[in-house]
């Protein structure tokens, strides 16, 4: 009998967990990048690689909830689907340009930043909300 390799079924365990706190309203591309390069040992680019593929997957089935309830804006995701594809197409320039090792600590800067402002500057910088779409009359 061969011997029982752990890692797979740790990794499955690790995607449901971070799945679940990506429902959760979790960055968890952060997380997912922390698993795959210090734990699973994936380089950088991998890890990058797979977070962009499990986040199609959640995002495309948080479109599909929106859609159904009307909480999407259409005119709205033209401008941000152009912005997007240029700041993809930018970073990915970088991410070639760039030593690896630079962009690991650049990401891991931007974790910390993020994780910081997080817990303390939430309400230090005013965000302006925008009304919600108009929403059916449930109570009849």
């Amino acid at each position: 009998m061969g011997s029982f390799d752990s890692m797979p079924v740790l990794n499955i365990i690790a995607a449901l967990v971070i799945a679940l706190l990506s429902g959760l309203g979790v960055g968890s591309g952060g997380l997912l990048v922390i698993w795959l390069t210090m734990v699973a040992g994936y380089s950088q680019t991998d890890a990058r690689s797979l977070n962009l593929l499990f986040f199609l997957f959640s995002a495309g089935s948080a479109l599909i909830l929106h859609l159904m309830r009307k909480k999407i804006r259409l005119s709205l995701i033209a401008v941000m689907s152009i912005v997007g594809i240029i700041g993809a197409l930018f970073g990915t320039y970088l991410g070639i340009v760039i030593d690896p090792h630079i962009v690991r600590k650049i990401f891991g800067g931007m974790l910390v930043f993020s994780g910081i402002y997080t817990l303390v500057g939430k309400n230090s910088i005013s965000v302006k909300k925008y009304p919600s779409p108009a929403r059916p009359d449930r109570s009849a």
